[in-house]
């Protein structure tokens, strides 16, 4: 299973996601913890590398887990650890960088392009409101 931390950042219809790499699919913005890394540790690093945010430990906020298909890994789990910043961004001034190659708000339900563990994210979280 391919263990990782994700920053969430969604409205009640909208959720916003990155490409990496120009790959078809969508996700969330973060990626692998680390051997010897903590999940905090893990999404501060994350958000750094690929958004160019800096953010003390203290501003990240566990949300929850789901464990979905990964992508583009076939006939593997991965397991989404997901986490709210405490701080608002204007994410219209966001620079991405390192393997981001795009950065937007997805309609939660149009999951054409939304990766399958994203997608279970939304299903599972949705229902609880």
């Amino acid at each position: 299973m391919i263990k990782c931390v994700c920053l969430v950042e969604e409205t009640e219809n909208q959720i916003l996601l990155v490409q990496v790499r120009n790959r078809e699919k969508y996700y969330f913005p973060g990626g692998k913890i680390d051997e010897g890394e903590t999940q905090l540790e893990a999404i501060q690093r994350e958000v750094k590398e690929e958004l160019q945010l800096e953010f003390p430990q203290e501003d990240f906020t566990y949300i929850g887990t789901v464990i979905g298909d990964a992508y583009p890994q076939t006939n593997m789990l991965t397991e989404l650890n997901g986490f709210k910043l405490q701080q608002e961004i204007d994410w219209n001034n966001v620079e991405i960088d390192n393997e981001i190659t795009d950065i937007r708000w997805f309609d939660k339900s149009d999951t054409t392009l939304i990766a399958p563990a994203v997608i279970k994210w939304i299903e599972t979280f949705s229902e609880r409101k």
